[in-house]
């Protein structure tokens, strides 16, 4: 997308102590990694490119293209007029204290090389490494040396690798017990949660999580009060709606699961889930209790009730939760406990997120240099990324007051 030249983020703590019990985490022997990183910057200078970025690779690992001329999904820099060259992709991560590496290099019509590694010591050991036949426009696949699988089983992998599709996605589809793989494939689908922004429903989401679920339901209880002090339960009602004759044909044709449609058909009704929520008022010193629907929150206390399951499924997975635009019709105090709630709850689980709030950097209880990263729009109209660890200053400097006076760059640029 808008990052043209190579870039590098990382939760990599540096060697500043401050609020490291509250902040950090070690995950391997040495290994300090941050709990939570913040991304300022102005307007379209590619903040919600980089969680977008984190995004791509998910899908691209999780889905598998059915054909092989379909897309691949990535977005090359576009203000460019000469041919650019493919994207590249390099991430470090851990999984219960053991490091991986993963490179992608693709374009958005095939990849040319797919690379994991995984690290006994010191030195890395291949998993598999990947490339394209320049030739026969196919993938071939090289595996590791301590890899065990019969020669059958990596034939079946290296034919179901089309040229647009990942080795995790092509081997999914095998029945093969390819360790090495599969723990890397398992946590990128449960621990590396789907970007939200602005826009995501959450609401569906938290529902499914929180229904059924009492431990759950009895914490986010108490997490959404702080959105609404009124709040005392959530509550799950089923309507039932009666559909005319013209709908009920529409259902026919809809992608809706066959048993669904065959009853839709002969009940002529459809199911409809509704989130009720009971508020407690005190009146003449009596409480007394009443359900509004969800039509009738504030949008607010939507938005925090949404965001209540992925904030206890990041925690409890030591997952990783990426968030554009963090304080998206939330009280800047909301936001905050949200926050210190996180840092707080938090073992080894990461939350990165934008955000235009200046506020935020004058809470030092929630503040490291290397935590705070910036994007800034270049002249040709790339994205840059850089920390604040990057720049040298006493500690006992306003954070908020030095971005604000553009010592950091990545503010707009107003001209008269």
């Amino acid at each position: 997308m808008s990052f043209k030249d190579e870039v590098v983020f990382s939760f990599e703590a540096t060697a500043d102590d401050t609020l490291e019990d509250y902040y950090v985490t070690e995950v391997a022997p040495g290994v300090r990694l941050l709990k939570m990183a913040m991304v300022y910057g102005a307007n379209a200078s590619g903040k919600s490119n980089l969680l977008k970025a984190f995004n791509f690779l998910k899908d691209f690992v999780e889905n598998s293209p059915t054909q092989k001329d379909e897309s691949t999904g990535f977005i090359p820099f576009k203000f460019n007029s000469e041919k650019q060259p493919p994207g590249y992709f390099e991430l470090l991560f851990f999984i219960e204290s053991k490091k991986y590496k993963y490179i992608l290099e693709l374009d958005e019509n095939k990849v040319y090389s797919e690379e994991l590694y995984y690290y006994p010591g010191t030195q890395p050991a291949a998993v598999f490494n990947r490339f394209l036949d320049r030739e026969t426009q196919t993938s071939k696949i090289n595996f590791g040396s301590k890899i065990k699988l019969s020669t059958t089983a990596k034939e079946q992998i290296e034919i179901k690798t089309l040229i647009n599709t990942s080795v995790f996605a092509a081997s999914s589809q095998l029945n093969l017990v390819f360790t090495e793989l599969e723990t890397v494939r398992q946590w990128f689908d449960n621990q590396v949660m789907d970007i939200i922004d602005p826009y995501t429903e959450l609401r569906g989401y938290s529902d499914l999580h929180i229904e059924g679920n009492e431990t759950l339901k009895k914490w986010a209880i108490q997490f959404i009060k702080k959105a609404d002090f009124n709040i005392s339960d959530i509550l799950y009602e089923e309507e039932i709606k009666k559909l005319p004759d013209d709908l009920v044909e529409l259902f026919k044709h809809s992608p809706l699961p066959d048993e669904e449609k065959i009853r839709i058909s002969k009940e002529k009704n459809i199911h409809i889930q509704n989130t009720i929520f009971e508020h407690t008022i005190t009146k003449d010193e009596k409480k007394e209790k009443f359900k509004l629907p969800e039509d009738l929150q504030s949008r607010g206390t939507m938005r925090f009730y949404g965001l209540t399951a992925p904030f206890y499924n990041t925690i409890e997975n030591n997952g990783f939760l990426p968030i554009d635009e963090i304080g998206s019709a939330l009280h800047p105090l909301l936001v905050m406990h949200f926050l210190r709630e996180f840092l707080k709850r938090s073992k080894q689980a990461q939350l990165l997120f934008t955000t235009h709030n200046l506020s935020l950097l004058m809470e030092k209880d929630i503040l490291r240099k290397d935590a705070i990263w910036f994007t800034e729009k270049k002249r040709d109209g790339s994205s840059d990324l850089y920390s604040m660890a990057d720049f040298n200053f006493r500690k006992e400097l306003s954070f908020y007051n030095a971005y604000k006076q553009g010592k950091f760059g990545a503010i707009p640029v107003i001209e008269d």
